[in-house]
C-alpha cells in the first residue's frame, strides 16, 4: 500500500464513473483537500486516511479495495451473495386478492446466484416481485402452490408469443398465457386443457407483469 497505487485506483474510478480522463487536482477536490495537501501527501508517500475513508464511504467503495487491492467479492460473505426479493405471500394469484400494489404487506425472500442469473441478472431485481399461485389451471408448468416472480415493467404481450402474465380482471388476479387475436382482443390461454380460453378486450384487464420464473423452494427471512 502506497500514496501512487491508492490514488490509482481512485483514478481508475473516478475516470469510469465520469468517462473522462481524470487529473490530481481533480482527485484532490473529490477528497476535499487542498492541491497542496495533496503535493505534499504524494511527495512523502504519505496516505491521507481520513479523506480515503469519507471518500470511500460517499462513492459506496469497499475501502478494503483502494488500500490493500482486495475484490469486494473476496470481502462479501455467502450470506451476502443471497438477494433479497418481495414476497407477497398474501396474494394469491387466481383467489381475488386484486392487484399487487405498494401498500400491500410483504415479506421478504432470498435467492441464490443461479435463479438471479435465471430472472436476468441482479439489474433486474429491482423490478421483479414474487407472489403465490392457487390452483391447476396453469400446470404442468406452473403448479398448485408455487411461487411465481413477475417483472412489473413488462406489461405488453406480443401476438404468437403465448409469454405467462399477471393480470387483474374483474373476477381476480390471474396468471394466464397472453395471445392476441386478428381483431385485437387478448387470449386467455390456460395450460391445463381441462379449462376453456377466454377472450376480453384489453380495457376489462390490467397486466401486472410477465412471469419470469417459477419455484416451490425458497428461503424466509
Amino acid at each position: 500500500m502506497d500514496f501512487n497505487s491508492v490514488v490509482e485506483k481512485i483514478r481508475a474510478h473516478m475516470q469510469h464513473k465520469q468517462n473522462k480522463k481524470i487529473y490530481d487536482n481533480d482527485i484532490a477536490k473529490a477528497l476535499d483537500i487542498s492541491k497542496e495537501h495533496f503535493s505534499r501527501s504524494k511527495k512523502s508517500d504519505n496516505i491521507p486516511l481520513k479523506a480515503i475513508i469519507e471518500f470511500c464511504a460517499k462513492e459506496n467503495i469497499v475501502i478494503n479495495y483502494i488500500l490493500f487491492d482486495q475484490s469486494p467479492e473476496s470481502l462479501m460473505p455467502p450470506t451476502q451473495k443471497l438477494i433479497t426479493l418481495k414476497y407477497f405471500k398474501q396474494i394469491n394469484t387466481s383467489a381475488g386478492w386484486g392487484a399487487i400494489n405498494d401498500n400491500e404487506e410483504y415479506e421478504t425472500i432470498t435467492i441464490d446466484e443461479t435463479l438471479t442469473t435465471t430472472l436476468g441478472g441482479r439489474g433486474k431485481l429491482k423490478n421483479i416481485e414474487a407472489i403465490n399461485v392457487v390452483g391447476d389451471s396453469m400446470e404442468p408448468t406452473i403448479k398448485n402452490g408455487s411461487i411465481i416472480f413477475v417483472d412489473r415493467t413488462q406489461i405488453t404481450p406480443i401476438k404468437d408469443k403465448n409469454e405467462i402474465f399477471v393480470l387483474q380482471t374483474p373476477g381476480g388476479t390471474l396468471v394466464k398465457k397472453l395471445d392476441i387475436t386478428a381483431n385485437g382482443k387478448l387470449k386467455l390461454i390456460s395450460e391445463n386443457k381441462i379449462y376453456d380460453t377466454e377472450v376480453i378486450d384489453f380495457d376489462e384487464i390490467s397486466i401486472i407483469g410477465k412471469v419470469l420464473g417459477v419455484t416451490q423452494q425458497l428461503t424466509n427471512h
